[in-house]
């Protein structure tokens, strides 16, 4: 598992040098929210979506926020506030040529990566994390 590790880490540190924002897809409990803590040192401030605070932090003033906070920024679990993408986006293209900016996570639904690839075309990179298969020998 060591190499797996260190194989989507690299991945994730070279998108970082490219894009904007690099997101982290895939089912609950497949190590999303590990990888990307991994992936940060302690100047990336982290956001958990499905902590009432933060959610609340972020959805009632997304402007304001990313006013505040417009680099080094993990929003974890963004799937509980889609609506994010538009503001996302055009935070994004006030500074286009600015990469490692922004990582999130959230569990996969085709509507979300759908409507990811269209409002974030070319501003974003996806790594999708698939869980591990255990087998069991007789």
């Amino acid at each position: 598992m060591t190499v797996i590790k260190r194989h989507v880490l690299n991945k994730l540190q070279l998108l970082l040098e490219m894009f904007p924002c690099v997101a982290v897809i895939g089912a609950r409990q497949v190590g999303k929210s590990t990888l990307v803590k991994m992936a940060s040192n302690d100047s990336w401030q982290y956001f958990d979506l499905e902590k009432a605070d933060d959610f609340q932090l972020i959805s009632s003033d997304p402007i304001g926020f990313f006013k505040r906070k417009s680099n080094q920024i993990i929003i974890d679990e963004v799937q509980q506030y889609p609506e994010i993408f538009k503001t996302l986006r055009s935070v994004i293209d006030e500074e286009r040529d600015s990469v490692g900016r922004f990582i999130l996570t959230w569990s996969s639904s085709p509507e979300i990566i759908k409507g990811l690839t269209e409002s974030l075309a070319g501003r974003i990179a996806t790594i999708e994390l698939s869980p591990f298969l255990s087998s069991t020998y007789s």
